[in-house]
């Protein structure tokens, strides 16, 4: 099958753009998919016409995600009816917890969120819809690692480079394993103020009515030494098993 080589250069624009919100030059796009100016140029000019990218203001001219690719992001959830049941009980769930619930999938080597709910009170999370972060480091992420198929998380996890974002982030992919082994055992993963330093989160996994891994569903809050965070794993865990059987998995 033939692709058209513009599109894909448009898309990888698009993602790009995305993951920086803080805006991207026409260099800085150039160099990184090693394209012609002109051609980056056009297409750039033709996203912004389009609305799909805008262009922030400054001296210097910067390209972000625009109004019209944001709206067809926030498409996508309307369109899934899994997404659906499973919004409805995150909002539920932020509510219970009075917690920021995510609910994220596995996207390359990191987890995306897709799905955002919080409380009457919201603790502010760098998070954001469509924001992706490392597998190694957060609770969705070490439970997507945990309960895929082992021969993919193995692979996943042998082929993992590890930066530590703070002292609690663990080390390598040895600690990551031992690590991945209790999260299989206790059936909820903990990411111990371990992606930011001020932050603990818990997550679960999610299963489609074939028993494939559909997400993580996740609770994250300001750490507080006397919180008890057993008990806040295993509501995730009760919880992400009541959203399963939402979307028709049959526990044995």
């Amino acid at each position: 099958m033939k692709l058209n080589r513009t599109v894909q250069r448009t898309i990888q624009i698009l993602s790009y753009t995305a993951a920086h919100p803080e805006g991207v030059s026409l260099d800085e796009l150039c160099e990184q998919f090693s394209l012609p100016k002109t051609s980056a140029y056009d297409i750039l000019v033709t996203l912004v016409q389009e609305e799909m990218l805008s262009v922030k203001p400054g001296q210097k001219q910067l390209y972000q995600i625009g109004v019209f690719a944001y709206r067809i992001g926030m498409s996508y959830p309307d369109a899934s009816d899994s997404l659906k049941l499973i919004g409805a009980a995150l909002s539920d769930l932020a509510k219970e917890a009075n917690r920021t619930a995510f609910f994220g999938r596995l996207s390359g080597k990191e987890v995306i969120y897709i799905l955002k709910e919080v409380p009457e009170n919201p603790i502010i999370t760098t998070a954001t819809i469509g924001s992706t972060a490392p597998l190694y480091c957060t609770s969705l992420g070490k439970t997507l690692l945990a309960f895929l198929p082992q021969e993919q998380s193995n692979a996943l996890v042998s082929d993992m480079e590890i930066h530590p974002r703070t002292p609690y982030t663990l080390k390598d992919p040895e600690e990551l394993s031992k690590d991945l082994e209790q999260i299989r055992l206790r059936g909820y993963a903990l990411d111990f103020r371990e992606y930011e330093e001020h932050m603990v989160c818990a997550s679960a996994p999610v299963y489609q009515r074939n028993g494939s891994l559909e997400g993580a569903v996740s609770i994250s809050g300001f750490y507080r030494a006397e919180d008890d965070y057993e008990k806040m794993g295993q509501l995730i865990r009760k919880r992400a098993a009541e959203i399963s059987r939402l979307l028709g998995y049959q526990y044995s």
